[in-house]
């Protein structure tokens, strides 16, 4: 540790105390801790008071740096200050950097950053906080200063370019195919022969599908509703992370002049989620037959999509 009598470094940008974010933590800092044992014997040993604290150079992802502390700004206030010590082709580096000072009082550490991300240039490698006011500091009923020590620290994040960006866009998906209607002749038999029923296959909306039936239900609900699920068959245009999320109506026709039952859901497809689907009606109405949802033995069902969005890498 090195004391410095020169003028603050030019290159030197401190953040207002008014635009800094503080509070108090009990974990201390992940990267750096600085004590200082004997704080104002070590000021007050020169013929002149250091203007800062110099730490040992110490490495943070890869980037080395070094903590500087002012025991009085030019507004009297404690800084600290963090300095990249790198050469110029390694700058600029962005990054998210926290001051920390401990309270030997509280066992927690007054954690100080700015509301946004240090750039650390080359002409400019030098960023800090005012932590408090100097005379808050020295205050021994603050716990900041105990027995003439004191401790320091500072946490960096390194903000890398590797941030990738996904769109989501409105498909137009124009007025026609946007409906299918799938009747189901001799019902009875065909529920007590399989517990699932394909529909044949379909375009919608610009996109292949078809319906699966469970018609005693499926899963917990088995044995109360009829289920009915969208496949989307064609999903080789769905890699790389891409979705779609589809606004769907499912529907069961009443054949008696009665409401239907619908039901709407918002859906996301993917190349390992190409099934979506929901519980329609109860066993007990589908098969009451004065309900008017089961005529002869037929049952109309229809799906119908409302919008279409992808979401897309780029």
């Amino acid at each position: 540790m090195e004391a410095y009598d020169g003028m603050r470094h030019s290159a030197t940008v401190i953040y207002d105390r008014m635009k800094v974010v503080n509070y108090k933590r009990k974990e201390p800092p992940a990267h750096y801790s600085l004590e200082i044992q004997s704080y104002r014997s070590f000021l007050s040993s020169f013929p002149f008071c250091p203007q800062n604290i110099e730490s040992t150079e110490f490495l943070i992802e890869g980037y080395k740096w070094t903590l500087l502390i002012y025991p009085n700004d030019d507004h009297d206030d404690l800084c600290l200050v963090l300095r990249l010590n790198e050469p110029r082709d390694r700058f600029p580096v962005k990054a998210m950097c926290k001051f920390f000072l401990y309270d030997f009082e509280r066992g927690m550490y007054l954690v100080v950053h700015g509301p946004e991300a240090l750039r650390f240039e080359y002409e400019f490698p030098q960023h800090g906080v005012p932590m408090l006011p100097a005379s808050d500091f020295t205050d021994a009923n603050n716990g900041y200063l105990s027995h003439d020590r004191c401790m320091f620290g500072v946490e960096v994040t390194i903000l890398r370019t590797t941030a990738k960006k996904a769109v989501l866009t409105a498909l137009n998906i124009g007025r026609d195919n946007l409906k299918e209607t799938w009747g189901i002749q001799n019902f009875r038999e065909l529920s007590s022969e399989s517990d699932v029923v394909h529909s044949h296959q379909f375009n919608m909306g610009g996109r292949l599908w078809k319906l699966v039936m469970y018609p005693k239900g499926y899963g917990e609900n088995q044995g109360k509703s009829l289920a009915l699920f969208l496949v989307l068959l064609d999903c080789s245009n769905l890699t790389g992370g891409r979705k779609l999320y589809v606004y769907l109506e499912f529907c069961v026709k009443n054949m008696r002049n009665e409401p239907d039952i619908t039901k709407t859901v918002v859906t996301c497809y993917g190349v390992s989620s190409a099934v979506w689907g929901s519980d329609l009606i109860l066993l007990s109405d589908l098969h009451n037959l004065d309900k008017g949802f089961k005529v002869d033995d037929k049952l109309f069902v229809e799906v119908e999509v409302k919008h279409m969005y992808l979401m897309n890498e780029c």
